[in-house]
């Protein structure tokens, strides 16, 4: 399938032009997404031919609905990793209170995120998120996308055959090219 560079609302870390595009559907209250974490720091900082795009895909409650507005409201003050980081490590009762703690340790203008989580472009970013979340048949978090190849769950061993053969076939795509 073509490689999906999803759209410019969305965060992502990485280089721009990195030959292995990982999206990740998640969720603040997904066990799974919370334990795939660990997995998607390291695997960052390990690799230079990856670019990770985050998808807020809030499906479990009204919280997960609340902490995915919150950290969309909060991207253009430029502490989306730190709060993404913070709100995933959390374990526990993410209610509105815990959600503005969360924000300012990650040194987030909590007043301005709320103003912000009005904005009408939030509600339409995450409908577009569910959306798109259907057109691939992601029915649960996290659903990773690796070049266009959906990998449903938090299975880290075959996350990391993927990501390891995405990298060889880009580099075999390369290589015809030349």
């Amino acid at each position: 399938g073509q490689i999906v560079h999803s759209d410019s609302r969305d965060f992502s870390i990485g280089p721009a032009h990195a030959p292995v595009v990982i999206v990740e559907s998640f969720d603040y209250r997904c066990r799974s997404c919370h334990a795939a974490l660990d997995w998607v720091v390291r695997t960052q900082r390990a690799r230079n031919d990856v670019r990770f795009v985050f998808k807020e895909l809030p499906i479990l409650s009204q919280q997960s609905f609340e902490a995915a507005q919150a950290s969309l409201a909060a991207a253009p003050q430029g502490r989306y990793w730190q709060f993404h980081r913070a709100m995933m490590d959390f374990r526990g009762d993410l209610n509105s209170a815990r959600i503005d703690e969360l924000a300012r340790q990650s040194g987030i203008d909590v007043p301005r995120m709320r103003r912000a989580m009005q904005d009408p472009a939030i509600m339409a970013h995450l409908q577009d998120n569910r959306a798109r979340a259907m057109d691939y048949q992601i029915n649960g978090t996290p659903g990773f996308i690796i070049n266009g190849e959906l990998i449903s769950g938090f299975d880290e061993q075959l996350l990391n055959e993927r990501v390891r053969q995405a990298a060889i076939e880009a580099r075999e795509r390369r290589a015809a090219q030349r």
